[in-house]
């Protein structure tokens, strides 16, 4: 397992007009995931934790036009054909599912959370979340009825604007398609390499060097594990979510998903006490499994950078496919263990 994160240490020297010219070396460290085919180089001193971002006025603003706010939702979003789900909208509890008016493919869904126009990070508890996730399934389900050669699905948030939302009323993206998405697809047949290679799953292993290394691994919550990812995604790391030996959608049990939301809350939370108020959720799911991956989520904060509100994305993550990580895999890791 150890060959799959290749870590290498290099510098650049500088001569610093802050310390009268002086020469100094400057580290910097690049992290590669032979398994995910991620590039990350961990650069913490440009790390800066950012300020509550939120702009109240503008998200009341907002509201004046949401077309997910209860007074507007029946007029100004679309409606599903009615052999897809009856009525147009699939309801569960306080959420909605809605087709995306603004679809990636065939089957692009929008899972409302509640009436409430905003809920601030603070605020997302098991009950914010657990209607728009079981509303999201029954979807899912719906969809199979539907056309059984829709199996791989995934459950996707931009929370608030900042992440690529285009809405601050809280909602999740549901994609559901024939085939894997890129990354999905990625995923699967690195596994069913590593199984030919290795003789063996390699989450299974992922999990064995994570808890006896001792440095990323954060929390079980029954048989959801979380981890923090060697080469992240995302410039303040990422977490990567793990359900320990379920492959298909029908592995996962109730319990199992009420594992999830609390690991899920715990997470927000931390992130909310870093002032890291936005954030990208992917969750990877398919109907019948495929033997070697498991069900999985990875989780993203997103920040503006101080003192311009600067995007965290540059040409490295555009242009090089190479991410910029400010806030190292095993200090994220830290700050969650420490959050209860």
């Amino acid at each position: 397992m150890q060959d799959y994160f290749i870590t290498e240490h290099t510098e650049t020297r500088i001569r610093d007009f802050a310390d009268g010219f002086r020469e100094k070396r400057v580290p910097i460290e690049m992290r590669t995931d032979r398994f995910t085919e991620r590039v990350s180089r961990i650069l913490p001193f440009r790390m800066k934790l950012p300020e509550p971002s939120h702009p109240l006025a503008l998200i009341e603003e907002a509201k004046k036009n949401c077309p997910f706010c209860p007074e507007r939702l029946d007029s100004s979003t679309p409606m599903f054909p009615e052999e897809i789900v009856q009525g147009g909208r699939l309801r569960h509890g306080a959420s909605v599912v809605i087709p995306n008016a603004f679809p990636y493919c065939s089957f692009c869904g929008v899972t409302i959370f509640a009436p409430d126009h905003y809920i601030p990070m603070d605020n997302i508890t098991d009950q914010v979340l657990s209607d728009p996730l079981e509303a999201s399934l029954r979807w899912f389900d719906r969809l199979y009825e539907y056309d059984s050669a829709i199996t791989y699905y995934s459950i996707n948030w931009n929370y608030l604007p900042t992440a690529g939302g285009s809405l601050f009323h809280p909602h999740f993206q549901v994609v559901a398609d024939p085939n894997p998405t890129n990354f999905h697809g990625r995923l699967i047949n690195a596994a069913s390499a590593y199984r030919t290679v290795r003789g063996t799953c390699y989450w299974k292993e992922l999990l064995g060097f994570e808890e006896k290394q001792g440095q990323r691994d954060l929390f079980r919550a029954g048989d959801v594990v979380f981890l923090a990812s060697f080469s992240p995604a995302g410039i303040f790391g990422e977490v990567l979510v793990l359900f320990q030996n379920k492959t298909a959608l029908g592995d996962i049990t109730d319990s199992d998903w009420q594992d999830f939301i609390d690991g899920l809350t715990r997470v927000l939370r931390c992130f909310f006490r870093l002032n890291l108020d936005c954030l990208n959720m992917t969750l990877l799911l398919s109907r019948h499994g495929d033997p070697d991956t498991w069900v999985q989520a990875r989780i993203m904060p997103r920040v503006l950078i101080p003192p311009w509100g600067t995007s965290d994305v540059n040409y490295f993550e555009k242009g090089h496919e190479e991410r910029v990580v400010v806030f190292a895999p095993e200090l994220l890791a830290e700050e969650i263990r420490k959050t209860q």
